[in-house]
């Protein structure tokens, strides 16, 4: 019957604008069980687009491809950073109560295990690399179920097929590493310490994205619900030991945490009467007591002071040793921005044909972003910062601006005018999923809409 019916619809669809339309509203197949914010508190309209957009099989291999290398390359310049002293870490802005615990190698030796890179299109259609999400990347529910459902209701290739389970099964390998010395568990550790998903539940997006990710890891482990082996707890309901151990409300301890909450936040937090409650969560990760998902270092790649050092690592003196291979050099000089530190940056030495982006190092959201020339700002984001979980940033982020392709989209406000900005997970050094945003400004914020994509 289901199948009749997607038939049907598809008759009765139109294509515009290189996207496909259908009269049937396609996002009430959403599951809100799963994707609950498909209509958002305090916006007018629903957050997926009417329309799938769609790319070629090339743009999808390319996507992958150049996040593959620039991955390698970023984890290659997290290593210089680890190993070169706390004074390139601070170049990064990185929060000084940070730091110590930056240096430790953790089980799966990757500064990220799970993370989005985002890129947008030049006027040419060229894609450009302007940010890596490392630390706790979002819309993880959009590309590994939602674009399925979309794909699958306009009857087109879905460029994600086959990611979910490539999904479940690497959170089974963070699983099992977890358990040192372990290659096939019985769960019977982990019932006594479970692995641990954590976000605050009334942040109705995070509690969606901890809760999918957290059933994608039993998919794959002999954990069911039944034996709690892996379990959710509100942060609220959580409490740090003296000795650093995580507590459960039941009186357990968990091996491992998966927690959606921004390291450079979690590390200022207190409790109401005062204590260092994110300075003593941290110390319990050093000595041992659970294992942390993503890792700490994913914050060095998360800074966006990041990119200037990648961009000045590629570009040393002739007779400096390389540190990146000839590939990823090739790569970073075609795809990254010409990125730098506020310090190197020379505001009068911009070019009269071009534009620079300044970005606040912590920025989120597009708070606090302005287009620079060589006469001051040309335009900003003005953006609401109340309900905005962020750390306020003491320095900036000088980068290349790129006049973006035009992009038209179909909401429930009607076609609007604006830009794609497309984006690629990381599953550890792996590309996999892929995801669209569409947002009528050049500078993406809260006003954003998810764009599924499929491909013809």
């Amino acid at each position: 019957m289901r199948k009749v019916v997607l038939a049907l619809q598809v008759r009765a669809a139109h294509r515009r604008n290189g996207g496909i339309v259908l009269q049937e509203d396609w996002r009430n197949l959403l599951d809100r069980q799963i994707f609950p914010f498909v209509e958002y508190e305090g916006y007018a309209d629903k957050y997926p687009t009417k329309n799938i957009e769609i790319i070629s099989r090339e743009q999808a291999a390319e996507l992958r491809y150049i996040s593959k290398i620039l991955f390698g390359a970023f984890q290659r310049a997290v290593s210089v950073c680890q190993k070169c002293g706390d004074n390139f870490l601070a170049d990064l802005e990185i929060p000084p109560e940070l730091i110590p615990y930056l240096q430790k190698d953790n089980p799966l030796h990757l500064a990220s295990w799970l993370s989005r890179f985002d890129y947008v299109l030049d006027e040419q259609g060229n894609f450009h690399m302007v940010e890596i999400n490392a630390d706790t990347p979002c819309a993880v529910i959009e590309a590994y179920y939602g674009n399925m459902t979309a794909c699958t209701h306009f009857e087109v290739e879905d460029p994600n097929y086959g990611e979910y389970d490539k999904l479940c099964s690497w959170l089974n390998e963070i699983f099992l590493a977890s358990e040192p010395g372990v290659s096939i568990s019985t769960g019977r550790f982990h019932r006594r310490h479970p692995f641990l998903f954590s976000c605050f539940h009334d942040y109705q997006e995070d509690y969606a994205t901890t809760k999918f990710l957290m059933n994608a890891m039993k998919k794959n482990t002999l954990a069911t619900e039944a034996d709690d082996a892996i379990t959710f707890v509100s942060f609220y309901d959580l409490a740090v030991l003296p000795d650093g151990s995580i507590l459960l409300p039941d009186g357990r301890t968990a091996n491992a945490i998966y927690r959606l909450h921004p390291l450079e936040i979690l590390i200022e937090e207190r409790t109401p009467e005062g204590e260092t409650l994110g300075k003593d969560f941290m110390d319990g990760y050093l000595h041992g007591r659970f294992m942390m998902f993503n890792p700490p270092e994913a914050i060095i790649m998360q800074s966006k002071a990041f990119q200037a050092l990648v961009w000045a690592l590629n570009n040393q003196p002739a007779g400096v040793t390389p540190v990146f291979s000839a590939e990823e050099s090739e790569v970073i000089e075609r795809y990254m921005l010409p990125s730098y530190f506020a310090r190197d940056f020379v505001q009068e030495k911009i070019a009269p044909d071009t534009s620079w982006i300044k970005k606040p190092i912590w920025g989120r959201e597009g708070a606090g972003i302005e287009v620079l020339d060589k006469n001051g700002v040309r335009f900003g984001k003005d953006v609401d910062t109340e309900n905005i979980v962020r750390r306020d940033s003491q320095d900036f982020l000088y980068q290349r601006f790129v006049e973006q392709q035009p992009y038209e989209a179909d909401t429930d406000s009607g076609r609007q005018v604006g830009y794609k900005t497309l984006s690629c997970f990381m599953l550890g050094k792996n590309p996999s999923a892929l995801y669209a945003r569409f947002s009528p400004d050049q500078i993406a914020g809260t006003e954003a809409y998810w764009l599924p994509l499929g491909i013809r």
